[in-house]
């Protein structure tokens, strides 16, 4: 059963993974990937938007030497991420889209891990191979955004947070992923509260 269930989780991957590379490339930048790339570019926090000015504006012509270090309205590691990516292949739509589908095939894992931790085996399997073919979840891998980094951070916090119920100290790598999250986008704050709360039930019932 295992040596299958291997199987079937490489098939699920493999496709997973061929969703999200075949034609990476392919169409012009789309949404926020514009301005997210563009800022990653060159890690500046400037988007020429009139109604929505930058600390880079703000200073202008004398600005202060943390100028660079501003994102003001996005927190900056997936800029980072994206950075680093574009540097090693150039200023391409390839490189600022990689990490997104980096992300998305290890999210598609996650999502086995996960469901085979709360239920079975089989489980895990399908929570897997329904994640990796679902269109908005291949969509998302497939584009510049913060929301494929997001999506894994939570993933891999949930992981880490399941893992914590037996060992207290994967909850410090729960935190480690949340934090993660949040330096890529703030929404990622929504997790918190709810684990505060089970782990308080799980504290009380203990």
């Amino acid at each position: 059963m295992r040596k299958n269930s291997n199987r079937f989780l490489f098939a699920i991957l493999l496709v997973a993974a061929l969703l999200r590379f075949y034609g990476l490339s392919r169409g012009d930048p789309v949404n926020d990937e514009v301005f997210t790339a563009f800022r990653a570019i060159g890690m500046l926090d400037f988007d020429a938007a009139p109604e929505q000015t930058t600390p880079l504006e703000w200073f202008d012509p004398v600005r202060p030497s943390w100028i660079r270090l501003s994102f003001h309205d996005h927190p900056p590691l997936s800029f980072l991420v994206q950075h680093f990516f574009i540097r090693i292949f150039g200023e391409h739509t390839f490189a600022f889209r990689l990490p997104s589908a980096l992300l998305g095939v290890f999210a598609v894992y996650l999502a086995y891990l996960i469901g085979r931790r709360l239920w079975t085996e089989r489980a895990g399997l399908i929570a897997a191979a329904l994640y990796g073919i679902t269109v908005n979840g291949v969509y998302i891998s497939r584009v510049g955004m913060q929301e494929a980094y997001v999506i894994f951070f939570l993933l891999l916090a949930a992981h880490f947070f399941l893992k914590s119920l037996e060992k207290d100290a994967y909850l410090v790598w729960t935190g480690v992923a949340i934090g993660l999250g949040l330096i890529t986008k703030y929404t990622a704050a929504v997790a918190i509260p709810y684990y505060r709360a089970r782990r308080a039930r799980n504290t009380t019932d203990g």
